[in-house]
């Protein structure tokens, strides 16, 4: 049974976007120092921090034509009831635009985009709050106090909730492959699909609530275990597969039913994931993970690990590599002795 776990580790460091990439620490930077020397006098005092895949360590290279996402957090010290959330994120605005030739502010960020094709995502928080919470600014440029919000979000918790939740540095090094692969594989098989694809964030909280680390003793003696990714995927997705329930819509006059499945953050304010995909949408995600898992299952079944590996390349992609096929690995597969018995 060949677990393919090198092809999976050579898989891994092929597509992991490292969070001491020099591009990603030198855009980083220059946000940051151009934020310090231009931010509004009028701007209360803040600290910066790294969130998202970047702090978590589990991005990935983006394929062809797509860019890389940097995201930066701006913990203002101040509450949401010193400031509404425009001119908030106006401070941030108005320090970075024309810092490059495309600086937007969308409603969750000001997105600085950068001609290489990378771009950094700044997002503004009232952190200092009579109950305790951190709240997001949400607005674009000109939009009426109706059309702002400030919205609970905890993204230091995120971080600090995974960390906790794998305290074993090898297990969480797990966690992070796993991630990363889901991350490519929906890459590749959502592939031109701009909208009714799971997001980064809602992949990686489906690992974090139904991943159990899988590892396989190697010598008895010893002890000495190794990291089996492939078993640890098989039964993520299995367990994932069985929250799915049921829902029904009417269509053209007929009741149709489809699979139905919420995906929680796993801090406050514990928000579904997969609200802005349709039924449909989520039916076809869900297609799509059933097909995973039967090449998982049947790859690992596989006796030459070659085979194996090109059955999981078509769902993860170029990357993935597959090893020469070695002649010697069916002969040496005992003869199967049939019963005597009658059935």
């Amino acid at each position: 049974m060949p677990h393919n776990q090198s092809q999976f580790e050579g898989f891994h460091d092929a597509i992991k976007l490292s969070e001491e990439s020099t591009i990603l620490k030198e855009k980083r930077d220059i946000i940051i120092e151009r934020l310090s020397e231009k931010m509004p006098t009028a701007a209360n005092s803040y600290t910066t921090f790294n969130q998202g895949s970047y702090a978590m360590k589990t991005g990935i290279k983006p394929l062809d034509g797509e860019s890389y996402d940097i995201d930066l957090g701006l913990y203002f010290k101040m509450s949401k009831e010193d400031a509404n959330p425009l001119e908030a994120k106006t401070w941030v605005y108005d320090a970075l635009v024309g810092h490059t030739n495309n600086v937007v502010m969308k409603t969750p960020c000001v997105t600085v985009t950068y001609a290489a094709g990378y771009h950094v995502d700044v997002t503004t928080y009232a952190s200092e709050n009579n109950d305790g919470k951190v709240y997001l600014a949400k607005s674009k440029l000109g939009s009426t106090l109706e059309n702002q919000s400030w919205d609970e979000s905890n993204p230091k918790d995120l971080i600090e909730e995974i960390r906790e939740r794998y305290s074993d540095q090898e297990d969480r090094k797990q966690f992070r492959r796993i991630v990363r692969y889901l991350k490519r594989w929906k890459d590749v098989q959502f592939k031109g699909t701009t909208y009714g694809k799971p997001t980064g964030i809602a992949l990686t909280s489906i690992v974090y609530h139904n991943m159990q680390v899988k590892t396989e003793i190697v010598d008895f003696f010893s002890g000495e275990k190794k990291y089996r990714d492939s078993e640890a995927l098989i039964h993520l997705i299995s367990t994932f597969l069985s929250t799915f329930t049921t829902k029904w819509e009417i269509e053209d006059g007929e009741i149709v039913q489809y699979p139905y499945v919420e995906v929680k953050l796993p801090v406050a304010p514990y928000p579904n994931l997969l609200e802005k995909m349709t039924l449909k949408q989520i039916k076809a995600f869900k297609e799509k993970l059933e097909k995973l898992l039967a090449c998982l299952i049947e790859a690992r079944d596989e006796v030459d690990s070659a085979d194996g590996a090109t059955m999981l390349k078509k769902q993860f992609g170029n990357d993935f590599p597959v090893p020469s096929k070695d002649p010697g690995q069916r002969a040496a597969i005992p003869a199967i002795i049939p019963s005597t018995e009658s059935a």
